[in-house]
């Protein structure tokens, strides 16, 4: 970084601060840089010897190149725009000239050429003698925009999608010569009868000839295979497929040469009968740049892939297709599925987090091999202290300190495959003979084909005491015939096979063994006793835990061919210090996700709650991961004081399958229904209203058969009618509703139907006005089991636990004034003031104080989240708030505040907001990343005088100011310091967020006044 105007260009974006020292995050080249990053600035036969890389959120983001004093040739910015695509690890390059800033995006290929055949073009330039451009170069790209994630909404930050990095599109082309040469015929042999075996044999074929072809690629591309090569095989990997004979040649060097796992070739035979011209055409089409895919088919790659460029946990990943296609059945059967490396590191950051470099790791469900890639490479990382492995240290952590186990054996292939590779990789030592290259065999040895749920293990498997359990485990699984099945004692949640796999990881790990898994989400907060009890014994078994929700993302592309909900499970990680206490928290939907691929997770999105009390109060888990402290409280406080649903109908005597169950059912067997159903109305879906049913918008029952018909009694009015879904027919979106009928009348299984035939009429009533309020939708929200999770519905589990008055105990002047309310907004349901009305009412049936009303008003929009999981609906709440909004937020944290402080009457809180300027047309979330609110301690009692005020200094100004010199080194470098951070700077706190509606509510305002009495009283500092 020698340059004047590379130091302008980084100086001027807050990279380097104005004494030119790198800030936190900058890796320069020279210094200790990881095994990760080290080809960008080391590798010269990669060639692209960059000078920094900046990291956030253990993400790295941007290439920096300083290409001298003089300007480079059109020809070498092509050049290194394309090995930064290959090598895939940074979203952008800087390449900064003599006389301006040149940003290329990483993660796409140009989509032509320019008049004189160059390929790259910059997604934006600045020039460096413009104050302007560097202003515009700063709130875009800058070290502020970069860290709060701000530059993924900035118009150069639209302009990148991973789905255009290196690894898709190499898995694209793969993918698509798959297909092509598994259709092709046996060019000298016959195809099997059987259509489905010849798919099978033709599809291994093929993946073993992309295999060879891929890694006789890498080692041509590293210069490792042409010292050795026989004088029969060419060096161009073309010509090496240009006949079936130069083909075998090459096939048994490789076999010959590289012993272990790679490229079996059983029969040799069968091979020579299946290989042709036709083959050998798309092989070669492949390398020499020929796009196959269907699209592009035809045309040249206008950037080449370079094996010595794209990271092997790239490859590992893309292989991990591979072992779906070879058995596609099987694959969905024993829930295989493709893990994305972001996901992967996200996995491994805490379990490595202070994890020994002597560390024996395993992945009980290693697939092809993701996690232990990765864990393999940061255990050379660790080991190599001067930052230099030695091939006996890369070999001995290859033979005896990494171990996985699967039920596929294509997949453990993969595995073998790609840490072979990954050992080449780190391994900088030079080969200087041919043994250098000779592997010890894996599979078997330390790669085991197994059912890790069976009691028949590999008996090296059971000797160890791993000191880290990592992996993926399958969330379906079908058991193979003769194993072992679940006892009917054994505690684990219907349908989740992958706590079972969590149990065995607990066997495997020694005293103080760290566990890393992605599980499946939703068990985690059922409310099925068997669910309920399982987690509680793992939570107990294996503390301190930390559970991180994934489930937001669910529909973003999480997982590239699975939509379930996901939870990430810690366990004796260093990130959670207490054993009696439960870490937990919830990644954050983001707008961006999809694109990025990265997670944005601060300090503020994860909170500690007792695991005593979750085990007396279950419900309060989910209300401390999706919400916040304020939540869980109020969550276990109706849990304790409020009987449920089901018990208060029961004491009414109205009783399940009688007097209250779900409708009938259509499909299925022919029953004919009772006559009783033909003299009633009857009630879909597209009919439901809250409220009240009008008669005359509902048809008459006409099906001729049913499946189940329930018992007659369940349709005798008056009726409280619950819908499983229709939350877009609620009073607003993220309430719950239900509605009230007078007479009987026939509902489909779409509803839970309760009579109240023969009782007081008014309780059905109170029941509608209570399912109808904020109050439920916060149970359902925070504390149900479904919502948020999986589809949106309200199951009678679910509909049964909620918690309500006991209704026999209440007064008439309570009862009336329900009733009152429910009469009226049933006849004027948009009305915003009844509903604020019914909504007070029914708080005050549960005697809810000040603070708990707020964090049940506030819900309904939070819920909506988690209802309604399309783009359009969650954008909302990702915009810019408003000045009325951040005032709001701050009155809510100063009352609160003072309400504590007023019995001392010494001191008193006040706030001042910072709005952002109004947005321009063109506006983009990257000119204001944050919004701010001070507060500050004054002498005295509160006065009559203001005491929330309005700068006059832009928020936007504010922000970048207070940032600039804020680090924090207590917070992991996996996490996003820069989400909520609290910045004391004299008798003043500042509170910076991210500027979007969700974080600056009201009941975000209860929670940010509690840790300023905390941060007060608990440190010390005086009230």
């Amino acid at each position: 970084m020698n340059s004047v105007p590379f130091r302008r260009a980084l100086q001027a974006s807050g990279y380097l601060s104005e004494d030119g020292t790198p800030v936190p995050g900058l890796e320069t080249q020279g210094g200790h840089s990881t095994l990760r990053v080290r080809p960008i600035f080391a590798n010269k036969q990669i060639g692209l010897c960059a000078d920094a890389i900046f990291t956030a959120q253990g993400t790295p983001i941007a290439i920096f190149k300083d290409a001298g004093w003089s300007e480079p040739s059109i020809e070498e910015i092509t050049r290194w725009h394309e090995i930064a695509w290959n090598i895939g690890l940074a979203p952008l390059l800087w390449i900064i000239t003599p006389t301006e800033i040149r940003l290329h995006n990483c993660f796409a290929t140009p989509s032509s050429t320019d008049g004189d055949g160059h390929a790259s073009s910059a997604v934006d330039r600045f020039l460096l003698k413009e104050e302007s451009d560097l202003q515009r170069l700063n709130a875009a790209c800058g070290r502020i925009a970069t860290e709060t994630g701000a530059f993924w909404s900035s118009e150069i930050g639209k302009k990148i999608d991973r789905q255009y990095r290196v690894d898709q599109e190499l898995l694209g082309e793969i993918s698509a010569l798959e297909e092509r040469l598994t259709a092709l015929a046996p060019a000298n042999g016959t195809p099997h009868e059987n259509i489905a075996r010849e798919k099978h044999v033709s599809r291994e074929f093929a993946q073993r000839l992309i295999g060879r072809c891929i890694f006789f690629s890498y080692l041509l591309d590293r210069q490792i295979a042409q010292p050795f090569l026989p004088t029969n095989i060419s060096s161009n990997i073309s010509e090496s497929f240009e006949t079936v004979e130069s083909a075998f040649a090459l096939f048994r060097w490789l076999r010959e040469t590289f012993n272990g796992d790679l490229f079996p070739m059983d029969d040799p035979g069968a091979e020579q009968e299946r290989l042709g011209q036709a083959h050998l055409i798309l092989l070669r089409d492949f390398v020499e740049g020929q796009s196959l895919i269907p699209k592009n088919c035809g045309k040249r790659r206008l950037f080449r892939f370079q094996f010595n460029a794209i990271p092997v946990d790239l490859i590992s990943s893309i292989y991990q297709q591979f072992a779906r296609s070879s058995s596609e059945v099987e694959a969905a059967s024993q829930g295989l599925h493709y893990t994305p490396v972001e996901l992967v590191h996200l996995t491994l950051d805490p379990v490595f987090e202070g994890l020994a470099s002597t560390a024996r790791v395993i992945d009980p469900t290693c697939g092809s091999g993701a996690f232990l890639v990765e864990a393999f490479r940061r255990l050379v990382w660790k080991g190599a202290p001067n930052g230099r492995p030695s091939r006996s240290l890369i070999r001995k952590i290859l033979y005896e300190q990494l171990f996985g186990i699967d039920i596929n054996k294509s997949a453990l292939g993969i595995a073998a495959f790609s840490l072979y590779l990954a050992a080449m990789e780190l391994d900088e030592d030079p080969v200087l003979e041919i043994t250098d290259l000779k592997f010890h065999r894996l599979i078997g040895s330390t790669l085991h084909e197994a059912d890790t749920l069976s009691e028949v293990l590999p008996e090296q498997i059971n000797q160890i005491e791993f000191d880290a359990v990592v992996g993926n485990p399958p969330w379906t699984f079908v058991r193979r015939e003769g194993l072992r099945t679940r006892s009917n004692s054994e505690r684990r949640p219907r349908r989740s096979p992958d706590h079972g796999f969590l149990k065995v990881a607990s066997r495997f790990a020694c005293e103080n063994g760290r566990i890393g898994m992605v599980m499946k989400a939703s068990p985690f907060f059922s409310k099925d006793e068997h669910a309920v009890a399982s987690r509680m014994e793992l939570l107990q078994n294996l503390a301190p835990v930390a559970l991180v929700n994934l489930s937001q993302l669910r529909k973003e592309k999480l997982f590239p061919d699975a939509d379930g909900p996901a939870l990430l499970f810690f366990s004796r990680c260093k990130l959670i210090p207490n054993r009696e206490k439960l870490l937990v928290g919830s990644i954050p939907w983001s707008p961006d996700f999809r694109r990025t691929g990265i997670f944005q997770v601060g300090p503020g999105d994860l909170r500690s709650i007792s695991l005593d009390r979750v085990a007396k109060n279950p419900a309060m888990l989910k209300a401390a991961t999706f919400g916040t402290v304020r939540d869980s409280w109020l969550i276990e406080r109706l849990e304790c004081e409020f009987p449920t649903l089901e018990s208060v109908l029961n004491d009414l005597e109205i009783r399940p399958s009688f007097n209250r169950g779900q409708g009938f059912q259509v499909v299925g067997d022919e029953n004919s229904p009772p006559d009783l159903f033909y003299k009633l109305p009857m009630l879909m879906p597209d009919e439901f209203v809250p409220l009240r049913i009008n008669r005359r918008a509902l048809p008459d029952f006409e099906y001729e058969f049913l499946h189940r018909t329930r018992d007659e009694g369940i349709y005798k009015g008056p009726l409280l009618i619950c819908p499983k879904a229709c939350f877009s027919s609620a009073l607003e979106p993220g309430r719950y509703s239900s509605t009230y009928y007078a007479r009987g009348v026939v509902y489909s299984e779409s509803f839970y139907g309760i009579s109240f035939a023969g009782k007081d009429q008014r309780f059905a009533r109170v029941l509608n006005a209570i399912m109808n309020s904020s109050v439920t939708a916060f149970q359902f929200a925070f504390g149900g089991g479904v919502w948020g999770l999986e589809r949106p519905t309200v199951e009678p589990k679910d509909l049964l636990a909620l918690r309500i008055p006991r209704l026999m105990d209440l007064s008439d002047s309570q009862i009336d004034e329900v009733l009152s309310i429910e009469e009226m907004i049933s006849r004027d349901p948009s009305n915003r003031s009844l509903l604020v009305k019914l909504d007070e009412a029914v708080s005050n049936l549960f005697d809810l104080n000040l603070d708990e009303r707020i964090v049940v008003q506030d819900s309904v929009s939070r819920a909506g989240m988690l209802i309604f999981d399309g783009r359009s609906q969650r954008l909302k709440y990702t915009e810019l708030p408003s000045q009325d909004l951040l005032k709001s937020y701050a009155e809510t944290v100063v009352t609160t505040v003072n309400r504590y402080l007023k019995a001392r009457g010494k001191r008193h809180l006040e706030a001042v907001i910072y709005p952002h300027p109004p947005p321009r047309p063109s506006f983009s979330r990257s000119e204001s990343p944050m919004s701010v609110v001070s507060f500050s301690m004054e002498a005295g009692s509160p006065g009559d005088h203001e005491l929330i005020g309005i700068s006059a200094i832009s928020g936007n100004d504010l922000v970048r100011r207070l940032l600039s010199g804020a680090e924090n080194p207590n917070v992991p470098p996996y996490l996003n310091e820069r989400k909520h951070v609290r910045i004391y700077a004299g008798p003043a706190l500042f509170i910076l967020k991210p500027a979007e509606i969700r974080y600056w509510t009201d009941v975000y305002a209860l929670n940010d006044a509690d840790m300023i009495l905390a941060d007060h009283w608990v440190k010390g500092k005086s009230c």
